[in-house]
């Protein structure tokens, strides 16, 4: 039923401007098709497996979605493939490859349980999907402001600023990877009330997370440019690439606090930060820039601002924590 309401609002959209977004092109519309179709499927298998406390297998799910998006597309170059819709339309393949690859071992996929109503699964569906599609708003969204806001710099500006986008975002790749195995150690001590323990490794999590975004950072504006001009023959300076990491860093810390609150029972808390970003991206635009700078300015405003919110939030609990005698003081 979501999938048919979201495609109506796709088929809708086509004619009122949808279309010119994707320069008139058929083979991009069924692209997106597919691709929210299989982004369904995939974040059903990945709210399976962590609902099964199966992390293991919910970090298989980001390596082989990532490895699989690049061999696909290397293998579409190699026999000569040149539709732009087949380079799309591998976003979707590696939703569903990365789902295969994370539930291939996993028999029964689902185990049998009590019924549920439809009630009682709504309001966890509906934050999973929020969260969900802020994550991958702030994930794709810089191409798409570069090309409403710079429409001035050529129908090649989007494509250029995603190639510094892509070798911005490797470290954060590598950690979508592996944050599902860092949720249990915090759940963990989470559920035997030492809460103590918990924010002792919250805080190690978040300090590791910020040495690493900050070295990346500093890496990437120094030999960024000189691997997006090798790789693509595209040209970017220090500072975009400096700037690009830097959001991605900020993405980093957002999340590894959401596992935080998650980890303490806090699913609603968990999407606040996601939100802030999302209303943020387009406030910080406001400000008149070269466009390039614009939107990485904007970025890193927006993953600056949810980081903090998630921050603010995860200090709230310790401290409601500390008062109610859980958590002491010096921990």
């Amino acid at each position: 039923v979501f999938l048919a309401l979201v495609f109506t609002g796709v088929l809708v959209a086509w004619p009122l401007g949808l279309s010119g977004m994707l320069d008139d092109r058929p083979d991009l519309l069924a692209a997106l098709l597919l691709g929210l179709a299989a982004f369904a499927f995939a974040e059903l298998g990945r709210g399976i497996l962590s609902g099964r406390h199966l992390f293991t297998e919910y970090g298989r799910y980001f390596a082989a979605e990532g490895i699989s998006r690049m061999l696909v597309a290397g293998a579409l170059v190699i026999v000569g493939i040149e539709v732009v819709g087949a380079y799309a339309i591998t976003l979707a393949a590696a939703f569903l490859l990365g789902t295969f690859a994370a539930g291939f071992t996993v028999r029964p996929f689902v185990n049998p349980g009590p019924p549920s109503h439809l009630n009682e699964l709504s309001p966890a569906l509906g934050l999973l999907l929020a969260t969900s599609i802020s994550e991958a708003f702030l994930l794709n969204v810089g191409p798409v402001a570069l090309a409403i806001i710079g429409d001035e710099l050529g129908e090649e500006a989007p494509g250029v600023f995603l190639n510094g986008l892509i070798i911005s975002r490797i470290p954060l790749f590598f950690f979508q990877a592996v944050k599902a195995s860092l949720l249990p150690a915090l759940a963990a001590r989470a559920a035997d009330d030492d809460l103590d323990g918990f924010r002792e490794v919250q805080l190690r999590l978040v300090g590791a997370v910020a040495v690493v975004a900050a070295g990346s950072t500093a890496a990437i504006a120094m030999v960024g440019p000189w691997v997006v001009e090798t790789a693509f023959a595209d040209s970017l300076g220090s500072r975009d690439m400096g700037l690009l990491a830097a959001s991605g860093g900020g993405l980093m810390l957002m999340l590894s606090l959401s596992l935080g609150l998650v980890a303490l029972n806090h699913t609603r808390l968990a999407i606040v930060g996601f939100l802030v970003a999302v209303v943020v991206f387009p406030i910080a635009l406001q400000f008149p820039n070269e466009p390039f700078l614009q939107v990485e300015v904007g970025l890193l405003a927006a993953t600056s601002a949810g980081a903090i919110a998630q921050g603010v939030l995860l200090r709230i609990e310790f401290a409601r924590h500390r008062a109610a005698g859980r958590m002491s003081s010096l921990a």
